[in-house]
């Protein structure tokens, strides 16, 4: 495919959404090459600069350049229609990137080695959200988080109550603090996509031929989002134990109640966790994965926080390569997963934080299930139709709308690619 029809695909997605074009940084004569990171996360942004300051000084003849970029796939987008396209890219592994990766616009990594260091199971997810063709490895994930119930130690130890291993003993559990006078969960449904992790977690769980299966074929026209009734009724249920003012709170209102120790639970990824303790550096955390029917179907939700690409015709391929190696090191994956209490990626690596070791198992079996909501183009805005059925209860009309709006917008998308 050639670039002027990537970028045809490209223009014809981006609508109005508009955005910023950044200025590319990989030229100069009489010093270093300068190559540009384009990088997503807030969070991270001085440990990038650190990695980045480590590869230079030990590669004189190149500088690699922080550009952060929060609002990345818009930015992207416009970059690419500029034919400016960063050198060195972060991205989130979700939707975005998998329509991205459709119209072959990233590097194909499966001319390297550099995916013979990373854990199978996880270097399958990307996969499943789009290539730029058969066989491709369009991104090396880089850094992962989990899904599933965090949970306050200390509260379930004075309550005597321990994590559940199937979806009855959640129940069982939530009565139990209910009626011991513990808030089993505190919700934040101000923020319309705090109902998205549990939407995810339950999910994995009750589609257990898989998640990207399932919506890979409900992209052919097959299934009903009727299918997904039980995780909305289920849905409905955990949503019921917890805070009363779970529509006046948002997501940070959400970790710093939690961090207060005002629930025993939270429904989140571990990417709240480094929120949480910022409220309270003494909590003690532990972590779940959100129970099935039949232990054995019971999956952590993980997704690929970070991953790691850059465009397929690379202007310095060599140099490019050699920084995207430098950043996939044991010791530099190891400073980021601990400083963002993230999963490592590569073999051999295990998360060391103490309050992800109730997840560890589920990664070490490989029984890891993808976000059921990173499957939904953006422009189906499921979010707020998610928040609304929290609202009103209505599952049946959740599933309806749902049918309706991924089949005209999926169903437009495949006009235009």
């Amino acid at each position: 495919m050639s670039s002027i029809t990537r970028r045809g695909l490209v223009l014809g997605s981006l609508g109005a959404a508009g955005g910023l074009a950044l200025g590319g940084c990989s030229s100069g004569s009489g010093g270093p090459m300068q190559l540009e990171l384009f990088q997503f996360k807030s969070e991270a942004i001085k440990l990038f600069d650190k990695i980045c300051e480590q590869f230079n000084a030990a590669n004189p003849g190149t500088q690699v350049n922080q550009n952060f970029q929060a609002d990345n796939i818009t930015a992207l987008r416009v970059r690419l229609v500029k034919d400016n396209f960063p050198d060195l890219i972060t991205i989130n592994g979700d939707y975005g990137y998998g329509s991205l990766a459709k119209t072959n616009v990233f590097y194909d990594f499966s001319k390297t080695s550099l995916m013979e260091a990373v854990q199978p199971g996880i270097g399958e997810i990307l996969p499943t959200l789009g290539t730029g063709g058969e066989g491709q490895v369009n991104g090396l994930p880089f850094a992962n988080n989990g899904s599933g119930v965090i949970y306050n130690v200390d509260v379930f130890d004075k309550a005597g109550v321990k994590p559940p291993t199937t979806w009855a003993e959640f129940v069982e559990l939530c009565d139990e603090l209910t009626a011991k006078k513990i808030d089993p969960f505190v919700w934040g449904f101000k923020d319309n996509w705090t109902g998205a992790p549990m939407f995810s977690s339950i999910s994995a769980g009750h589609l257990t031929d898989g998640v990207a299966a399932w919506y890979a074929a409900r992209a052919k026209g097959e299934h009903s989002f009727t299918d997904l009734l039980p995780v909305m009724e289920k849905m409905k249920k955990l949503a019921g134990y917890g805070n009363k003012n779970r529509y006046a709170l948002g997501y940070n209102d959400a970790n710093q109640a939690f961090a207060k120790g005002e629930a025993a639970m939270y429904l989140h990824g571990t990417y709240a966790i480094p929120a949480i303790r910022s409220y309270n550096k003494e909590i003690n955390l532990g972590t779940f994965a959100t129970p099935a029917e039949d232990a054995k179907d019971t999956k952590v939700v993980s997704g690929v926080d970070v991953a790691l690409t850059m465009g397929v015709e690379p202007r310095h391929e060599a140099e490019q390569l050699a920084f995207i190696e430098h950043l996939m090191k044991p010791a530099n994956l190891k400073a980021y997963c601990d400083e963002q209490v993230a999963f490592p990626t590569l073999k051999g690596m295990k998360a060391t934080d103490p309050a992800l070791q109730g997840l560890v198992p589920y990664f070490d079996r490989n029984q890891v299930s993808t976000y059921s909501d990173h499957n939904f183009p953006q422009a189906v805005t499921l979010n707020a139709y998610m928040q609304q059925f929290l609202i009103d209860g209505d599952a049946k009309k959740f599933a309806s709308t749902l049918d309706e709006q991924w089949d005209k917008v999926v169903s437009r998308l495949q006009r235009t690619q």
